[in-house]
C-alpha cells in the first residue's frame, strides 16, 4: 500500500469532521468525552477504508472522462496492456514498431548509351510489355519489380518479357533491349527514354517524383538510398570559343550581334561541297527550327563550362586569318547571357595577346560574374583550382594545357598552367579533400583527331585515380573519343562550339554533353552533336540522322575503351 494513497483516499473523512467538529462546538462536551468518541469515530470508519484501500489496485483510477489508453501512455511503459500479454511477462516490454509505409520509386525505361532513342509514349510502353508492340523488340525488365510494374501499367506483362537482375537489365539494354530498371539503378553506360513529355533526368527533368508516369511502391527500406529527382543536378559542357576571325566577322563587321553566336537551333547538312582551301569536302545545310535551343540548353542547366580559345583586350586586334587571337571585351558579354558558369583559360592561344591579354581577360570574367582558371600573372596564379557552386556543393575545377610550352606560366611569366601529370594528379589530391567534387579540365592531346594519345590516357587515368570525378578535355578541334576508367569517365575533346573552321566536316562538328549528378554521382551522360553555320553559330544535329557523324567519330576514337 502506497503512502500517497492515503491522504487520496481519506479526503473525505476531514470534511466530515470538520462539519462534526463544528456542531461538537456548539454542544461543548468535556474534553474526555470527545476524545473517546473521537476514537470511536476512526475505528469505525477508518477500518472499512483501509480494507478497501487495500484491495484497491495500487494504478490510480482514471479521472472521469479519461481513457484507459490514455493511462497505458502515461505510464511508464510503452507496452501494451498487461492482459495482452502472457502471465509473467516483463510489464516494460515494448511493442513492435509500426512498419514504415511503403515509398514511391521510380521506374526507368532504358536503351545503350549509343542508342539515337529519346523517348517512348506510354502506349508504346504498354504495347512493348504485352508484347504487341515492334516486332522482335526485346523487354527485359527487374525481376523484383515485375509484378509491380505491370500493377502500375495496368498491363499483364508477356511471357516473353524476360526477367532478370538489374545489371542484366544494363547489359540486355546495350545490346538492343528496351529495359526497365529503378531510378537508383540507373548509370552513364545505359541511356534513360523520357516517357512521353517527362524526363527523369537532364535540363528538363520533372521537379519531383509525382510528376514521372511510372512508379511502384515498395517497402521504406528497400527504397534506400532514395532517388529525388529535385536533389539532381546538370551540367553542360562546350568545347572551344573564339570570338575573334569569322566569329567576330558576324557578330560585329556583319552586326549580327553578340547574342548571334548562341542562338542556335536545329540544323541539317542538305549535301556537299568540293573542296575547301586544305582540301576536304564540306558539308551545305540549312536550319531547321527549334531557334534559341542552344541557349535554353545552356541557361537551363545548373552549371554551364566551356573553353575559351581567345583572350580580350582593349587594344585587341581583329584578324581575319592566322593563329593568333584577341578578341574585343565587348564579345564577352555574348558568352555572360548564355548562361556560362565557367571558362577555362588553360589553352595555348591564351597568350596571344601577351600578359595584358591575360590580365584584361581574368578581369573581364570576373566583372560579368563567370568563374575561370587555368591561367595567369605567374604559375602560382595560373594552377589556382576554381570553385564553383550548385545544390549545396563545392565542386573544384582545375585547368591546364598540354600543348604549346611557349604559352606556359612560369614564376616570373604570365601564361597557362601546363598539364604537368604529377603536379595536376598533387592538385587533384588536395582539391578532393577541400571540396565535394573534382573536375579535370584539360587542353591536350593531338589536334585533328578523335583518338586520343597515350599520354592522354595515363594522365586521365591518374587524375581520376587521385579523386577527380570527371574529366572532360577538349583542344584536338574534333569531337573525340572518351574512356571509362574505373567507373569514371575521360571525355578527350568535345570538338569545336563557337568556331568559324569551315574547312572540313570534323571541324564544323563538335558534342555538347548533358551531364546529370546526383550529388557527385553521374547518373547520365547525354552527347549532342552539333554543326556550325555561318562561321560562328552551333546548331543542334538530329542524332538519328546527320549527327549520327558525330557519334560515330566519337565510338571509333572509343574503341577498347568503354565497356559498351
Amino acid at each position: 500500500m502506497s503512502d500517497r494513497r492515503i491522504p487520496v483516499r481519506r479526503q473525505a473523512v476531514p470534511g466530515r469532521d470538520s462539519r462534526a467538529l463544528s456542531r461538537r462546538s456548539r454542544w461543548r462536551p468535556d474534553v474526555t468525552a470527545t476524545i473517546i468518541g473521537m476514537g470511536v469515530l476512526v475505528i469505525l470508519v477508518g477500518t472499512p477504508l483501509l480494507v478497501i484501500a487495500a484491495l484497491t489496485p495500487s494504478n490510480p483510477s482514471p479521472s472521469p472522462g479519461s481513457s484507459d489508453r490514455a493511462v497505458i501512455d502515461v505510464s511508464p511503459s510503452t507496452g501494451g496492456a498487461a492482459a495482452s500479454g502472457p502471465a509473467g511477462s516483463s510489464p516494460t516490454r515494448r511493442p513492435s514498431p509500426t512498419p514504415a509505409p511503403p515509398v514511391k520509386v521510380a521506374i526507368v525505361p532504358v536503351v545503350g548509351f549509343w542508342s539515337t532513342e529519346r523517348s517512348i509514349s506510354e502506349r508504346e510502353l504498354k504495347r512493348f510489355l504485352e508484347e504487341r508492340g515492334e516486332l522482335g523488340r526485346r523487354v527485359v525488365v527487374s525481376a523484383a519489380d515485375r509484378d509491380a510494374i505491370g500493377e502500375a501499367l495496368d498491363v499483364d506483362l508477356s511471357p516473353r518479357v524476360k526477367s532478370a537482375s538489374v545489371a542484366e537489365v544494363r547489359a540486355a539494354a546495350g545490346k538492343g533491349s528496351l529495359g526497365l530498371v529503378r531510378a537508383t539503378d540507373v548509370t552513364p553506360r545505359v541511356r534513360a527514354l523520357a516517357i512521353g513529355g517527362a524526363n527523369l533526368f537532364g535540363v528538363r527533368r520533372v521537379d519531383s517524383l509525382a510528376d514521372w508516369p511510372l512508379t511502384i511502391e515498395v517497402p521504406a527500406d528497400e527504397a534506400k538510398p532514395a532517388f529525388d529527382p529535385a536533389r539532381t543536378w546538370t551540367l553542360a559542357a562546350a568545347g572551344d570559343i573564339l570570338l575573334d576571325r569569322g566569329v567576330a566577322r558576324q557578330v560585329t563587321v556583319l552586326e549580327k550581334g553578340v547574342d548571334f553566336p548562341f542562338d542556335g537551333g536545329n540544323a541539317e547538312i542538305t549535301g556537299y561541297t568540293c573542296c575547301s582551301g586544305f582540301g576536304h569536302r564540306v558539308p551545305t545545310y540549312q536550319r531547321t527550327g527549334n531557334d534559341g535551343g542552344m541557349r535554353r540548353l545552356l541557361r537551363g542547366a545548373d552549371l554551364a563550362f566551356a573553353n575559351l580559345e581567345s583572350p580580350v583586350d582593349d587594344e585587341f586586334v581583329y584578324h581575319t586569318e592566322g593563329v593568333v587571337f584577341t578578341a574585343d571585351p565587348r564579345l564577352l558579354r555574348g558568352v555572360d547571357r548564355a548562361g556560362f558558369d565557367y571558362l577555362s583559360m588553360g589553352n595555348n592561344h591564351i597568350r596571344d595577346a601577351g600578359a595584358d591579354g591575360i590580365e584584361e581577360t581574368r578581369k573581364a570574367l570576373d566583372r560579368l560574374g563567370i568563374k575561370h582558371g587555368g591561367a595567369g600573372q605567374n604559375l602560382a596564379q595560373a594552377r589556382r583550382t576554381a570553385i564553383v557552386q550548385t545544390h549545396g556543393l563545392q565542386i573544384a575545377v582545375i585547368s591546364c594545357d598540354g600543348f604549346d610550352p611557349a604559352s606556359h606560366a612560369t614564376a616570373e611569366r604570365s601564361g597557362a598552367a601546363p598539364c604537368e601529370t604529377k603536379v595536376i594528379t598533387d592538385q587533384v589530391r588536395k582539391a578532393h579533400d577541400d571540396a565535394d567534387m573534382v573536375i579535370v579540365w584539360p587542353s591536350w592531346g593531338n589536334e585533328y583527331q578523335a583518338t586520343p594519345s597515350d599520354l592522354q590516357r595515363e594522365q586521365a587515368d591518374a587524375w581520376l585515380g587521385a579523386g577527380a570525378d570527371i574529366v572532360i578535355g577538349n583542344g584536338a578541334h574534333w569531337a573525340a573519343g572518351m574512356e571509362e576508367i574505373d567507373g569514371k569517365l575521360a571525355f578527350y575533346a568535345l570538338g569545336n562550339f563557337v568556331f568559324d573552321q569551315m574547312w572540313s566536316e570534323p571541324t564544323m562538328e563538335g558534342m555538347v554533353l548533358e551531364l546529370t549528378f546526383d550529388g557527385r554521382r553521374l547518373r547520365q551522360a547525354w552527347l549532342h552533336p552539333t554543326i556550325v553555320i555561318d562561321q560562328a553559330q552551333p546548331n543542334f544535329l538530329d542524332p538519328a540522322g546527320d549527327g549520327q557523324n558525330v557519334l560515330t567519330q566519337v565510338q571509333e576514337g572509343s574503341e577498347g575503351l568503354l565497356p559498351y
